[in-house]
């Protein structure tokens, strides 16, 4: 059993949302919704939020639907900018992503068009760190990324670091972050690995007293891609940040305008 215990809100609302640019992004875009009251935490949904629509579409409805939720605070699996030297060579704001979505909008009217356009992949400083297995427009990324940006062209809350202030926050999140704090191999997702997936499971709630419907484990166990669990995990990083007060990201990358991928933090001792 972890001894570590999660830093998390005595009080308050935490969304994640595992993210995607898929043709078919509906079927694909889990978020979960933690609610934390007097210092305990409960998994209060977990759920597919979008019912129909491709990646334009789920796009567009994200900034809406994360309106209602009543959140102070998202954790979203996907990246919030580029590498510092690509949004120099292309003229981009360095001031968030819901400036860099607007201009990666108007400039580029695809995923690909975008792909091409920021040439050869590159990590962030913050990618390295947390050891990010992909750059932001990896071939694996680009849609996730392009998609993403667009989505918070719309967004009027703070997005740590650049801004805390007003809130809701959006922050940028990595699921696969998470399992590696608590010290389980980041090799989780596919069929034969439903074990693994309940290894997570455990020591996230050894580590932070989470109280999960059985309903709502058998699906994060049996989801084969993973994608419900990296939606508790995104929400769990986010309301770690939040309870931190958003500490970590240095200075430089506000400047540099790349960003910063918040996780979650040890709780520190009282």
């Amino acid at each position: 059993m972890t001894s570590r215990r999660m830093w998390l809100p005595r009080q308050g609302r935490a969304v994640g949302v595992d993210w995607s640019g898929a043709v078919h992004a509906h079927r694909k875009v889990w978020a979960a919704t933690v609610e934390f009251e007097a210092g305990r935490g409960r998994l209060v949904s977990l759920l597919r939020p979008f019912s129909s629509g491709g990646a334009l579409a789920v796009a567009e409805g994200l900034g809406p639907w994360l309106s209602s939720q009543g959140a102070e605070v998202a954790g979203l699996d996907f990246c919030f900018s580029l590498e510092a030297s690509q949004l120099q060579r292309l003229g981009l704001p360095v001031t968030g992503p819901a400036r860099l979505g607007s201009a990666v909008r108007d400039a580029h009217a695809s995923a690909e068009a975008f792909r091409d356009a920021v040439g050869p992949e590159k990590k962030r400083v913050t990618d390295v760190r947390c050891s990010a297995p992909f750059a932001p427009t990896n071939l694996r990324m680009f849609r996730q990324t392009y998609w993403g940006l667009r989505a918070l062209e719309g967004w009027h809350g703070a997005v740590p670091p650049w801004s805390t202030h007003p809130g809701p926050a959006a922050v940028e999140v990595l699921p696969a972050e998470v399992v590696r704090w608590l010290g389980l191999p980041k090799t989780y997702k596919g069929r034969d690995f439903d074990e693994r997936r309940r290894d997570i499971l455990r020591r996230v709630r050894e580590s932070t007293g989470l109280v999960i419907s059985t309903s709502d484990q058998l699906t994060l166990v049996s989801d084969a891609d993973g994608d419900a669990l990296d939606a508790l995990l995104a929400a769990l990083s986010a309301a770690s940040a939040w309870a931190s007060g958003f500490s970590g990201a240095p200075a430089s990358v506000v400047r540099s305008g790349e960003g910063w991928i918040y996780s979650v933090l040890e709780r520190p001792e009282s």
